[in-house]
């Protein structure tokens, strides 16, 4: 009876993971079909996506266009800590002011610091606010699972693994915005284009082995069904 019940527990989890992953095939299929749709995408203007956003609709991966208004206090930039090319990397996270509309801002994420490559923290340095920016929208992360989302401060800069809708708040407010939108706007290009970045808006390279996943737990299932019912056999047989 022990035996059964441990073979019928771990039957019913081997089908689930390979369900769960037949789930994660649809939302990569979905992604891969949403970032080939960027290269021939037009940028919609931001009011226009924000609107849609403040609506409840789904605006991610949409290319948007926004004029940065001119900040009333000095900027307060951030790092959010990357991989790129197998090295690490930092990614400049700043603010840009917007006009009307239901928010008064978003987080730009303005791409890769190159002169922070391979730094194991950065260090604080001014750039200019953005201006004239065309990005890709994209949703704020989720909370991590272990340990804050902010690490320790590096001299003179906030530094996070991940931006967080709370993180995005703590920025925002940072920079004076009240009402930042739900999203961060991974930048394509800037005008004028600030030196000493590299935009980098989308991975490069986003894999979709979930099929091959999804196959091989329904796999070790079926191999599991079929000890299990060889061995039943057998005592039957004795």
């Amino acid at each position: 009876m022990g035996l059964t019940l441990v073979a019928g527990v771990a039957f019913a989890i081997l089908v689930a993971l390979g369900v769960w992953q037949l789930k994660r095939l649809a939302w990569k299929q979905d992604l891969l079909a949403k970032v080939a749709a960027l290269k021939v995408a037009p940028a919609r203007p931001i009011g226009e996506v924000l609107a849609l956003a403040a609506a409840g609709h789904d605006v991610e991966y949409r290319r948007v266009a926004a004029d940065c208004q001119p900040p009333a206090q000095p900027p307060r930039d951030a790092y959010r800590y990357a991989l790129r090319d197998g090295r690490v990397g930092w990614r400049l996270i700043s603010a840009c002011h917007l006009a009307g509309g239901p928010y008064d801002g978003v987080l730009l994420d303005r791409g890769l610091v190159t002169r922070l490559e391979g730094a194991m923290a950065p260090v604080a340095a001014a750039y200019p606010p953005p201006g004239s920016v065309v990005g890709v929208a994209r949703a704020a992360g989720g909370k991590p699972l272990l340990g804050p989302a902010e690490t320790e401060a590096a001299p003179g800069a906030r530094v996070f693994r991940v931006l967080d809708q709370a993180s995005v708040a703590s920025v925002a407010a940072d920079n004076g915005v009240r009402r930042p939108a739900p999203l961060v706007l991974a930048t394509e290009s800037e005008r004028p284009p600030p030196s000493g970045l590299v935009p980098a808006p989308l991975p490069e390279d986003i894999p979709n082995n979930h099929l091959v996943y999804a196959l091989t737990w329904f796999a070790l299932a079926g191999i599991l069904a079929w000890f299990y019912g060889a061995m039943l056999l057998r005592r039957q047989t004795r």
